[in-house]
């Protein structure tokens, strides 16, 4: 009897750059796909491009190689898609944005400021019962600071996707 090594490749995350016409209904199409594929999206951004024609689509996504090449293939499919890359991790930058709303009382106020210069956040505002702050970082950096301010009554969290853009 013969086997063979079918090993899956393993489930990561991978982001998508896809380029597109700045027309209406694109970002409906892609959604609408993802949603037919039955395929999760862990985060999406999108923005004009420096070409007003134009927008780019940071969609990110998890699953293995197949899964990817497929979510590839759909959405290259797509009217006013004009280019699909899957992004190599070891050439590009990655960033987050993130605006985090905190309780704050007299008794924690120093330790909240202390931990935000910790990260290099910046604070934006503060009131007598609260502190909003916002800090921008790849992925594990936001999820660290997110857990130092969990056990202050963290009340409102902002955060983007990836966005990612070759070094």
């Amino acid at each position: 009897m013969e086997y063979t090594n079918s090993n899956p490749s393993p489930v990561k995350e991978y982001i998508l750059s896809v380029l597109a016409k700045n027309r209406s209904g694109v970002l409906l199409r892609i959604a609408g796909l993802f949603s037919r594929r039955c395929y999760n999206i862990l985060s999406i951004v999108a923005a004009q491009t420096e070409n007003t024609e134009y927008s780019r689509i940071l969609i990110v996504v998890s699953g293995d190689d197949r899964i990817v090449r497929q979510v590839d293939k759909q959405l290259s499919k797509l009217v006013d898609i004009v280019q699909v890359d899957v992004l190599d991790r070891e050439k590009i930058v990655v960033r987050e944005h993130l605006l985090l709303k905190v309780a704050r009382t007299v008794q924690n106020s120093e330790k909240l400021v202390e931990i935000a210069n910790v990260f290099h956040a910046n604070i934006l505002n503060v009131t007598q019962d609260s502190m909003i702050l916002e800090l921008t970082g790849d992925a594990d950096t936001i999820n660290s600071f997110i857990e130092l301010y969990n056990p202050y009554n963290v009340q409102k969290i902002l955060r983007t996707g990836a966005m990612a853009m070759l070094k």
